[in-house]
């Protein structure tokens, strides 16, 4: 090996005995004895962790292509880890977004079927057959029951074409409500404004467009003031509501909000309503959910026992459901991950051992020179660390270029939170010592005879 690669390591090592022979002198004549041997012992396994480590980052680079190969294991366990982590904290965002825009804030749902989930097709048909339409006038005495306790508004939504001069939209879905829409949805606006509780009545002819619309429809120009056609029916652009991005790749932004009268001149007004309530105090949000429920069974004289011939869905329940798949998800990814960190700690236990078999008699040399069991210890302890700890810093350079690939996936931008990359170093600090603990074992309790011995 030559001298220049222990030149660093040497020259640190000369300056600590010189601090030790020279300036420490001095300060053990005025030291008690028990702090001078304090200072000794530690001042000796800095040495000694000093001489370690560079010896194990020599041997390493000696090694180059044997430890890259071995490295590669960590690099994937630590990747496929973090990865699946700032993935699964992405799903979460994308799912309270994607409830905000659909529920709105502290809102409870009135629908003839509703389900957290999918139902099948026995489930469906048996809703449709025993749940009657909730007709436009039978939501309008409803709110008039539950006026003083919260907000309410009826919506209808269906799917339909755009168009706008030669360009079309395909399949924006066109909603159908009154001016309250935007408050209990939280609708907040880039430009222009919502349509009037008068313009509602009156059933005008006006929409607010989401941003993809008009990234389709008006890619250079301003959009309000402008045409639209909805199945064949004229609408000028009053708002344009803001970008919402996608969730699980779904875009947000292709809403057409129109007055609830408009609607049904388009569709009929012999179409089943979802009945939106905003509590006006969210503390009573459960109290004045079992109202609307009272006075809808009131409504439609069921008796005591009879079951509810309607649905209510909460963005609670919406998001437990989606939270227990998520964390389904993560229950069988992740352990598929940590499959890939436990073959790398195996590959490194292995490397280790040849490791140790190829250098045995190098062990009894430096033995017989007076290096001590601890010291073999840590130098081998140290290469099988600073081996992985290398592997979860490049995993965690590919986790953070990945994530620039997955930003367009999701719609929004997939952050690998301190907290992982902790957790990253930690692990591969774990299967470091984990995976070198055995080959150090072996090497430290080498009889320095027996090593010196031996043909490798």
């Amino acid at each position: 090996m030559k001298y220049a690669d222990f030149r660093s390591r040497d020259l640190i090592l000369f300056l600590l005995s010189f601090w030790d022979i020279h300036v420490n002198e001095g300060m053990k004549r005025n030291t008690p004895e028990k702090k001078i041997l304090r200072t000794e012992t530690t001042q000796n396994w800095t040495v000694t962790f000093i001489n370690a480590f560079w010896i194990a980052l020599d041997t390493l680079w000696m090694h180059k292509l044997r430890s890259a190969l071995t490295l590669f294991g960590i690099i994937i366990g630590i990747a496929a880890v973090v990865l699946v982590g700032a993935t699964l904290g992405v799903l979460r965002e994308s799912i309270e977004r994607s409830i905000a825009q659909t529920f709105g804030t502290d809102n409870f749902l009135i629908a003839r079927v509703g389900s957290v989930g999918n139902l099948d097709r026995k489930a469906l048909a048996e809703k449709i057959r025993k749940n009657p339409e909730i007709y436009r006038r039978e939501a309008e005495r409803l709110a008039e029951r539950i006026e003083p306790y919260a907000r309410t508004v009826p919506v209808l939504q269906n799917f339909s074409d755009v168009k706008a001069g030669k360009r079309m939209f395909l399949t924006a879905q066109v909603i159908g409500s009154n001016p309250t829409i935007q408050a209990i949805r939280d609708i907040v606006l880039s430009s222009g404004r919502f349509y009037t509780e008068t313009e509602n009545r009156r059933s005008k002819g006006v929409a607010v467009i989401g941003q993809a619309l008009v990234d389709e429809l008006f890619p250079e120009v301003d959009p309000l003031g402008k045409e639209i056609r909805i199945m064949g029916r004229l609408f000028v652009v009053i708002g344009v509501e803001e970008k919402q991005g996608s969730s699980f790749g779904n875009s947000l932004d292709r809403n057409a909000y129109i007055p609830l009268g408009a609607y049904e001149k388009i569709w009929g007004s012999r179409n089943s309503v979802d009945f939106y309530v905003q509590p006006n105090d969210p503390e009573r949000f459960h109290e004045i959910q079992e109202t609307a429920r009272f006075h809808l069974r009131i409504l439609r004289r069921l008796k005591p026992n009879a079951p509810d011939n309607f649905d209510i869905l909460t963005p609670e329940a919406n998001r437990d459901f989606l939270a227990q798949i998520i964390e389904m998800i993560g229950i069988a990814i992740v352990p598929i991950s940590s499959v890939a960190l436990i073959v790398a700690g195996i590959v490194v236990m292995n490397m280790m051992l040849v490791s140790v078999t190829e250098r045995t008699r190098e062990i009894g040399i430096r033995k017989s020179l007076g290096a001590r069991n601890g010291d073999i210890l840590a130098q081998v302890l140290l290469e099988s660390t600073i081996l992985t700890i290398l592997g979860g810093a490049a995993g965690l350079l590919i986790s953070y270029l990945a994530a620039f690939g997955l930003d367009n996936t999701f719609g929004s931008k997939v952050t690998i939170q301190p907290e992982y990359i902790l957790m990253a170093l930690t692990v591969a600090a774990t299967i470091g010592i984990g995976a070198g603990i055995f080959p150090a074992l072996l090497a430290s309790r080498m009889s320095p005879v027996e090593a010196l011995g031996s043909e490798t």
